[in-house]
């Protein structure tokens, strides 16, 4: 069992919250409502990161891609080698969703 560093009560809220969401247009009306637009581009563009350095591009490459820092690119790679495996597991259900759907 993952025990996190940085859990508490207020998290487990704002977590038990976002499992409620049902549709891609309730995670916008809450994300909307919950981030500014800098926080969500900042997230959105994290996670076009770690999806380039899954695929094993370059740090240069994704810098290109995505416009990203080398120092957020640097932050990304170590939480997917060394992280709580949060980048690992979105990215492979993202990757089992994908090869269902090409299935279908």
């Amino acid at each position: 069992m993952y025990s996190s560093r940085i859990k508490s009560e207020e998290l487990d809220g704002l977590f038990r919250a976002i499992l409620t969401l049902q549709s891609e247009e309730d995670c916008y009306r809450f994300f909307e409502d919950l981030c500014t637009i800098h926080e969500l581009q900042s997230m959105a563009q994290r996670m076009g990161v770690a999806a380039q350095l899954d695929e094993g591009l370059t740090y240069a490459a994704v810098a290109a891609i995505t416009g990203a820092s080398s120092a957020t690119i640097s932050r990304v790679s170590r939480c997917l080698c060394y992280g709580a495996d949060g980048y690992r597991r979105a990215l492979d259900r993202l990757k089992a969703e994908e090869t269902g759907k090409e299935g279908q």
